[in-house]
């Protein structure tokens, strides 16, 4: 719609989100701990939401120069809106009991992977609706504003469900504690904190979202370039590979609670998520005999295309295997899907009762940061190729795996605190 937008402003566009969500997460977590009742915030970031994604649908009714810039507002304030991860955690740890939190946040987790899975099946239907599409009450539905007005409407139905009918603002976690008789009193847990396994956690997150991001963006190249695929085999094969991995995700989520039962929460952390994450990245390190070839010409109707590897880097760097690229993304999945819930999990039992937005939108902040620098190692993929990618991606994360190993046992948690809360439940009929 705008011929003056180029893969620059493109690249802006897909900062926009994360960037919204960066800013804004510190000042809705300061919000958060200040008001009696989340309601307020929730309605407001659901309200932009709306706006933002209704906005992007009918970007066609402003003028040529305006639209981009119309565009980037609409994605901007699509990241403010996003900001309601933060406090969405926040309240997780404040509604839940000590014993529940893994189970819930496991939850909370799996209801996010759906959505990544079901929102591309979505966009396939629509595209049936074409380019052109048809027009109601002056606005196109067509198949790129199609996604936009879903995500109002599934805004708006989300918003007439936080109605206090429907929402109760809860404060399970604080009673909890107040309830756990033959501890410190509730003024000192609050003013025990620790820095320490709090910032480690918080770290660990930050690297599987940054891995997780990197490993996405560089999924199309590096296919384009070690199997010589074309972009629609390239769009086929990855998207089967994508959805195998998100249903992989959702595996995951609902065996998490009975991991962390049985293995205790600290080591699924180091045993299911990091080191599965050291090893995806070791294992895209090329290592086949079998060289790239600079390029492979096809024709298709009588039209020549470039196909294949044409960096300079590819007469030097062996291949990558479909094995390879196969298992190393299930791996990653595995540790992105484990890592996302387990993190949380920790991080919150280890802020204990206190009010936690500060601390979920720092949390959020540092995954906003990650998926924006992300997609940067694109270019030392362009430039360097695979082996340095990797190479440093493998040294970093076995560093990070040994980090986390040695003071893992900072992670731990106490589960007898749950179990003495439990028994006095029973007693006192606290709810």
């Amino acid at each position: 719609m705008d011929s003056t937008s180029g893969k620059a402003f493109l690249s802006v566009l897909f900062a926009a989100p994360p960037g919204g969500q960066l800013l804004f997460s510190p000042l809705i977590g300061w919000c958060s701990n200040r008001m009696s009742s989340v309601r307020i915030l929730f309605v407001l970031l659901t309200a932009l939401y709306i706006f933002s994604n209704a906005l992007y649908s009918v970007i066609e009714l402003f003028c040529v120069p305006q639209r981009k810039y119309i565009m980037l507002i609409a994605r901007f304030g699509f990241g403010i809106a996003t900001s309601i991860n933060t406090i969405s955690r926040a309240y997780i740890s404040a509604a839940t009991k000590f014993s529940e939190r893994t189970k819930t946040i496991a939850i909370c987790s799996l209801s996010q992977t759906l959505g990544l899975l079901v929102g591309p099946l979505l966009q396939s239907l629509i595209s049936l609706l074409g380019k052109d599409g048809v027009v109601l009450c002056g606005l196109r539905l067509n198949m790129y504003t199609s996604g936009g007005w879903i995500c109002a409407l599934g805004g708006t139905m989300f918003l007439l469900l936080l109605s206090p009918s429907t929402f109760v603002h809860r404060t399970i976690a604080f009673k909890e504690a107040q309830n756990n008789k033959g501890k410190s009193s509730l003024m000192e847990n609050n003013r025990s904190l620790h820095l320490f396994p709090i910032c480690m956690i918080i770290t660990g997150y930050g690297l599987l979202m940054f891995f997780y991001v990197s490993f996405q963006t560089t999924l199309s190249p590096i296919a384009l370039d070690q199997f010589s695929w074309s972009h629609e085999e390239s769009l086929y094969y990855l998207g089967i590979l994508l959805t195998v991995g998100t249903l992989c995700s959702c595996l995951i989520y609902l065996l998490l609670p009975y991991l962390s039962k049985t293995y205790n929460e600290h080591n699924v952390f180091v045993y299911i998520a990091i080191l599965p994450l050291f090893l995806s990245q070791m294992m895209m390190i090329p290592t086949v005999e079998h060289k790239l070839e600079a390029s492979v010409s096809r024709s298709d109707n009588s039209t020549a295309a470039l196909l294949g590897c044409t960096q300079e880097w590819c007469k030097s760097v062996p291949t990558i295997s479909r094995y390879q690229l196969s298992i190393s993304y299930g791996m990653l999945c595995i540790s992105f899907s484990v890592g996302i819930a387990i993190t949380q999990t920790i991080l919150s039992k280890l802020l204990g009762a206190r009010p936690q937005g500060h601390w979920m939108a720092l949390y959020t902040s540092v995954g906003g940061i990650a998926r924006i620098m992300g997609p940067g190692t694109m270019l030392i993929y362009i430039q360097y190729g695979p082996h340095y990618l990797f190479g440093l991606g493998t040294i970093v994360t076995g560093l990070m795996l040994l980090w986390i190993w040695f003071y893992r046992k900072l992670l731990h948690i106490d589960t007898k605190l749950a179990t003495n809360v439990r028994e006095e439940q029973d007693h006192t009929g606290f709810q």
